[in-house]
């Protein structure tokens, strides 16, 4: 509510400075200039503190640090509890655009911007008319939730070619899959900051026939694989995932597959003497163990299918976690689950959980992820995340911290880009661009089912829950997401939009 008391005061001022001045000479009232506020503050009370920036230059009031999302439904209504000028007189145009003043006693409405105009004492006494300031008072709201994934659908892998199987992997500013294509291997390759065209490539040598390497990854601007059926115990490299050569880093070695890179290495499984050790490339070139001092690899260690995550302790210390297929899959509790292997440096080590309730229960063709200092695992049916601080106890994520869903009620509804749906899709790859924080999840074509419980529409009283089938179908689709939190703190101009 605003008071419309400015003509009163003005007049008040220049009043007295007229009686002042007839009265005595000697007395002059001396009138202020100053028409700056000196402080700015909200009501954000339950929102927590907010710390309001007066930039005198651009004659702005803004909270650097936005609210929370939905912040609207409380500051359409927002009290000023601090506003403190030289003269106390703060006006703001009323519908008939006249100048009126505010009082802070009532709330106000600040989901958009305002302007305010502050009165020097020179100007209300009529001295100097011209001695006002306006000023925009914005205040900053997430239209995001920090804490939730944010995705969007970058591009279709081929929209000629059918992919079926794949591998994806960074190299350089390059991401690059390889796919099985009407019995053709070929690699389909896109630039991380152009991911929106995919260029479909023979390649050059190819020692993989037409199967996907059993094992790829990128190391020292290089990819290193292993063939899938890996007679030869080779591994072949490339600098630009085209053309193939057999690698000299691993001379004179019976590599069975490659698991995951450090700065500094490569690790990997290879056979001595018919017995499959742990073994990594620094010390091919050191000879920092003998074959007899290096690790036997466990029954119960991932054959193949191998996701990786690389890491780095609060001390500084590279880490790797690591899962995959198994021969027998692990047990924990009554339920099959997925156990992780850590590496620091020195030795392989599992991670077996303690308990059925703080496993993660197996899933098809897992992925793991270090993302936000935290481990991350999913799998095919994209039904969520699991989430683990050390890798012991894992959990279902946050429903913030999910994969694209939607409410299936609407008779005749189909997933779309706009409203995407993940749910029951199977046959993909993923790969983590650390760079820009973002979640790469490629998808070969396909038909997607999944259940859910629904309200069961022949129960009159709604206490019961029935299970729906859901069908629909989708293309070779790139899709990214990132954390919002992670966004903001990359780009802070766009904090709040």
């Amino acid at each position: 509510m605003r008071i419309k008391f400015l003509s009163f005061i003005a007049s008040f001022f220049m009043v007295s400075f007229v009686i002042t001045s007839c009265l005595d000479d000697d007395n002059n009232i001396e009138y202020s200039p100053d028409a700056t506020i000196h402080a700015f503050e909200l009501d954000t009370t339950g929102l927590g503190k907010y710390k309001f920036t007066i930039d005198q230059l651009k004659s702005e009031i803004y909270n650097e640090d936005s609210l929370p999302v939905h912040a609207d439904t409380i500051i359409d209504k927002i009290l000023i509890t601090k506003l403190t000028t030289a003269s106390g007189v703060v006006t703001m145009k009323d519908q008939s655009g006249k100048d009126s003043i505010i009082n802070i006693a009532d709330s106000i409405d600040l989901r958009k911007p305002i302007k305010l105009k502050v009165w020097s004492t020179e100007a209300l006494a009529g001295t100097s008319p011209d001695q006002t300031r306006e000023y925009t008072i914005s205040v900053r709201v997430h239209k995001h939730d920090p804490d939730s994934l944010r995705w969007n659908y970058v591009a279709n892998i081929s929209n000629s070619e059918s992919i079926k199987e794949q591998k994806t992997v960074i190299l350089g500013e390059n991401i690059l899959t390889y796919s099985v294509v009407d019995n053709v291997l070929k690699v389909y390759i896109a630039q991380k900051g152009n991911a929106m065209s995919w260029v479909s490539n023979s390649l050059e040598e190819n020692p993989f026939k037409n199967s996907l390497p059993s094992s790829i990854l990128s190391y020292n601007n290089k990819l290193y694989a292993t063939t899938a059926d890996n007679n030869d115990g080779n591994v072949y490299e490339s600098t630009n995932g085209i053309k193939w050569e057999t690698s000299g880093l691993f001379e004179n070695e019976h590599v069975n597959l490659l698991l995951a890179p450090l700065s500094n290495k490569i690790t990997y499984i290879k056979t001595i003497n018919e017995t499959k050790v742990f073994a990594s490339t620094n010390e091919i070139t050191s000879n920092a163990k003998t074959d007899q001092e290096l690790q036997v690899v466990p029954d119960d260690f991932p054959i193949g299918n191998i996701s990786y995550t690389t890491y780095t302790t609060a001390t500084g210390l590279e880490g790797i976690m690591l899962i995959g297929e198994h021969a027998k899959q692990p047990i924990a509790g009554d339920i099959e689950a997925i156990v992780p292997w850590g590496y620091m440096g020195s030795i392989w080590v599992s991670f077996p959980p303690n308990n059925e309730k703080t496993s993660c229960p197996v899933l098809q063709t897992p992925t793991i992820m270090y993302y936000n200092n935290q481990f991350y695992i999913f799998g095919e049916k994209f039904e969520s995340f699991y989430t683990s601080e050390a890798g012991l106890a894992w959990k279902k994520a946050n429903k913030k911290f999910s994969f694209p869903y939607q409410d299936w009620s609407e008779a005749d509804f189909k997933p779309s880009k706009e409203q995407p749906e993940f749910r029951g899709r199977e046959t993909y790859s993923s790969v983590l661009d650390d760079k820009n924080d973002y979640i790469y999840i490629l998808f070969s074509g396909g038909t997607a089912s999944f259940e859910e419980e629904v309200e069961d529409e022949e129960d009159e009283e709604k206490s019961s829950k029935a299970t729906k089938t859901h069908t629909y179908t989708y293309e070779s689709e790139v899709w990214r997401g990132r954390l919002n939190q992670l966004w903001f703190d990359k780009d802070p101009l766009n904090a709040g939009k």
